[in-house]
């Protein structure tokens, strides 16, 4: 194993380089998945930008048909968006078992090198040995992981939101807001009718004349009396 990284240290750091790459894109996704299913325990409040378009899409989707036939499959389809920077997380998927394949294949081309060349048993058998290390550490760390039961849960979690929260309050917000609607509409009537009574009161006060006028008026009558 020694002389594996002493007198082919290209090679061997290329297959380490492709198999932590492998661990990282396990570790990455299953990071995402984990902080998303942290943030549908509190979806009212969630900072998360994804499940901010997941909620906001839904409830278009809901106000635009008045109701979503089938969540599990608009969950469905969110999941299969997700994803972290430029990659999907079924990219992110793909590309950890892509790299781990890549690193064993090197491993294994590195082993049919030193058959070639009539290396030593051990020196053969190094490259088998790294290449059993590199699965067993790859299947270990994707078992903790776990991507397939986070994904489950996740889901579980999102179709509970939206199915038993989104759902039920979007006719009752409907319902409120056109409640409120009409108590604006009856306040903006009442307020006009107010304003029309004010302005007709005003004018017939206007009508009606000032004391000095009224008395020069009944003079003027007491005259025309007097004189007839």
């Amino acid at each position: 194993m020694k002389s594996l990284f002493t007198e082919h240290e290209i090679l061997a750091g290329a297959v380490l380089l492709l198999f932590f790459l492998s661990l990282l894109c396990q570790i990455t996704t299953g990071f995402l998945y984990q902080n998303m299913i942290k943030e549908t325990y509190n979806m009212s409040s969630t900072e998360n930008k994804m499940l901010k378009v997941c909620k906001l899409k839904f409830t278009n989707c809901y106000e635009l048909h008045e109701k979503v036939a089938n969540v599990p499959v608009f969950v469905d389809k969110f999941l299969y968006g997700i994803k972290f920077g430029p990659f999907s997380a079924r990219s992110l998927q793909h590309l950890s078992g892509q790299f781990l394949l890549l690193a064993v294949f090197l491993a294994g081309a590195g082993a049919c090198r030193a058959i070639i060349e009539e290396k030593t048993v051990g020196e053969i058998s190094s490259y088998y040995i790294l290449s059993f290390i590199m699965l067993y550490a790859y299947f270990s760390i994707s078992a903790a992981v776990d991507i397939k039961g986070k994904k489950e849960v996740l889901k579980t979690n999102l179709i509970d939101y939206l199915e038993n929260n989104i759902s039920a309050r979007i006719p009752q917000s409907k319902k409120e807001q056109e409640r409120l609607d009409e108590l604006e509409r009856n306040t903006e009537k009442k307020q006009a009718e107010i304003t029309d009574f004010t302005a007709h009161r005003t004018k017939e006060e206007k009508k009606k004349l000032e004391p000095e006028e009224a008395e020069e008026l009944e003079g003027l009558l007491l005259e025309f009396v007097y004189h007839s």
